[in-house]
C-alpha cells in the first residue's frame, strides 16, 4: 500500500477548495507508512502471571483536536490513544486517514464511496503535528474497567490489521469520530448509545456544518449548495457526535454502570495538552442572509450597468457582459447538472436538492443569450425565454422556502441568486432589442438602430 499522504498537500481550486472538504471532513493529519507497523500486544506481559488481571496497567485517553486554517480541518479531529504504564507502549488510533494519490481516490469520491483506513501512530508524533500548526489538543483519561480497556485494544488492534484498516468513509454517518464513538459503544455495553439517542437537540446536520465553516466563507457556501434537504432534518446526541468535539463534550459529562453495579464518570481527568491562540469555533451557526443579500444586490446592480452602457455600444461594457453573463450562465449550468448527476451516486445528503431551482442547467442557455447580446448587440426570443425561465424557477424556489413544511436551509443562496436572475432578465428584455423587434422596425431600447442589420 502506498504511503498515506497529509490532507495537508492537497493542491485544489474550487473543486477541493469548496466541494471536496464537504466530503472529506475531519481528516487525519500525520499517517504512517504502514498503519499496523510495530504494534504489539502490551497484554501479552500479562499473560505470564497468572494473577494479573488483563489490562491492568492500561490507560486510555480520548484525544480531540480542535480546527484548523484549512476547510477539511475546520471540523476537528481525534484518536484514541491505548498506553500500558508498565512497558512504555503508546499506540495513537486514528480512524481519519486517506490517500488522495491512490488509484481510483477521485472517480469513488465522486460516486460518494470514498475509502478511508484506519492506522496506528506514535502518540508524541501526533501531538508534535497538532503542535505545529497551532492546533489545540485535549486529552481525556477514560475511567474504563481493566478487562473493557483490555477489549477495546484488542478491537482497535484488529481493526488496523492489513485486511480489516480500509473502511467505506461516509461525511456524516461514518467518519473519524463516529467511528470511535461507535467503539467507546461497544466496550461500554450501549450505555453510550441509551443515554444520547433520544430526542433532537434543535439543530440539524447543515447548522453544524454551517457552525464550523463559518471562518471560510468560500467552503461555508460551497458545502451549503451541495447539502440536500437531508441536512434539515433534526439531529440528537449521538448523531451529533460526529463532531470530534461534541464527542469530547458528552464523554466528558456521561456517567457509565460498572460490572460491580457502582456508576463512575467516565473521564476520570482531563487536561489540555496543546495550547492555541486560536479562536475557539463558534456556538451556534451564524446567519449570512443579510451579507448574501447585499451581494446579490450589487452583482444584479453591476449586471444592469454593465447591461446598460453595452446597448450604448462601449466595447469595454460589451465585453464585460459577454464575460460576467457567461461566467454566471455557466456555473449554474455546471452546479445545476451536479445537483442532477448525484442522484446516480451515493452521496444521500445531495439528493432532492432544491438549489438546482437556482442554479439550473438552463443557465447554459443564459449564458449563449448574454453572450450573443455582448457580440451582436441584441437578443433572441430564446435567449429571453430561458431568462424567463431560470427566474421562474429562482421564484418557485423562494415560494417553496416561504412554506414550513417544504422549506430547506437554502435562504442564504435564495437571497444572493434572485436578484442576479431578476438583472438578468432585465438586461435581455428590457435593455436590448430582440432580432424580430429589429426585422419589424420597433421595440427594444437605445442602440437599436447601431445594431440592425
Amino acid at each position: 500500500m502506498k504511503k498515506v499522504r497529509a490532507a495537508s498537500r492537497k493542491a485544489s481550486p474550487w473543486f477541493t477548495s469548496a466541494v471536496l472538504p464537504a466530503l472529506l471532513a475531519s481528516v487525519a493529519l500525520v499517517a504512517p507508512t504502514s498503519p499496523a507497523a510495530g504494534l504489539q500486544d502490551p497484554t501479552e506481559a500479562d499473560a505470564a502471571t497468572d494473577d494479573v488481571v488483563p489490562g491492568s496497567s492500561l490507560s486510555v485517553h480520548l484525544l480531540t483536536v480542535e480546527p484548523g486554517d484549512a476547510v477539511w480541518e475546520l471540523f476537528g479531529h481525534n484518536a484514541l490513544v491505548v498506553s500500558d504504564l508498565d512497558t512504555g507502549y503508546s499506540q495513537a488510533f486514528n480512524y481519519g486517514l486517506y490517500d488522495l494519490y491512490s488509484e481510483g481516490f477521485y472517480f469513488e469520491f465522486l460516486k460518494g464511496r470514498m475509502m478511508y483506513v484506519v492506522g496506528a501512530v506514535p502518540t508524541d508524533r501526533l501531538i508534535a503535528g497538532y503542535r505545529a500548526q497551532n492546533r489545540r489538543v485535549w486529552a481525556q483519561e477514560l475511567d474504563l474497567e481493566p478487562g473493557r480497556k483490555a477489549e477495546l485494544l484488542r478491537l482497535l488492534q484488529t481493526a488496523v490489521l492489513p485486511e480489516n484498516m480500509r473502511y467505506r468513509y461516509e461525511y456524516y454517518l461514518n467518519n473519524c469520530s463516529t467511528k470511535l464513538r461507535d467503539i467507546l459503544d461497544t466496550v461500554l455495553d450501549g450505555q453510550l448509545r441509551q443515554a444520547t439517542d433520544g430526542s433532537p437537540t434543535g439543530t440539524n446536520w447543515r447548522e453544524q456544518t454551517r457552525r464550523l465553516t463559518a471562518p471560510d466563507l468560500l467552503g461555508y457556501v460551497g458545502i451549503d449548495l451541495l447539502l440536500g434537504p437531508k441536512g434539515d432534518e433534526p439531529t440528537n446526541r449521538w448523531q451529533e457526535m460526529w463532531i470530534p468535539m461534541k464527542l469530547r463534550d458528552t464523554v466528558g459529562a456521561l456517567w457509565v454502570s460498572r460490572s460491580d453495579g457502582s456508576r463512575v464518570r467516565l473521564v476520570r481527568s482531563e487536561a489540555l495538552l496543546v495550547t492555541s491562540d486560536r479562536s475557539h469555533e463558534a456556538a451556534a451557526a451564524p446567519s449570512f442572509v443579510l451579507l448574501f443579500l447585499l451581494c446579490g444586490m450589487l452583482a444584479g446592480l453591476l449586471m444592469l450597468l454593465v447591461g446598460r452602457a453595452a446597448s450604448r455600444g462601449t466595447l469595454l461594457a460589451r465585453l464585460g457582459l459577454g464575460f460576467f453573463g457567461g461566467l454566471w450562465g455557466t456555473f449554474c449550468f455546471v452546479a445545476g447538472a451536479i445537483l442532477i448527476a448525484v442522484h446516480w451516486t451515493d452521496h444521500e445528503f445531495m439528493y432532492w436538492n432544491q438549489n438546482v431551482l437556482l442554479f439550473s442547467p438552463l443557465g447554459a442557455g443564459v449564458a449563449f443569450g448574454l453572450v450573443r447580446v455582448s457580440a451582436r448587440g441584441r437578443t433572441s426570443v430564446w435567449g429571453r425565454r430561458f431568462a424567463l425561465a431560470t427566474l421562474g424557477l429562482a421564484c418557485v424556489a423562494l415560494l417553496l422556502n416561504l412554506i414550513p413544511a417544504l422549506a430547506t436551509g437554502n435562504r442564504e443562496l435564495i437571497a444572493l441568486t434572485v436578484p442576479v436572475h431578476l438583472a438578468v432578465c432585465w438586461v435581455l428584455l428590457r435593455v436590448h432589442p430582440t432580432d424580430r423587434a429589429l426585422l419589424y422596425g420597433h421595440g427594444g431600447g437605445p442602440g437599436d438602430t447601431r445594431y440592425a442589420v
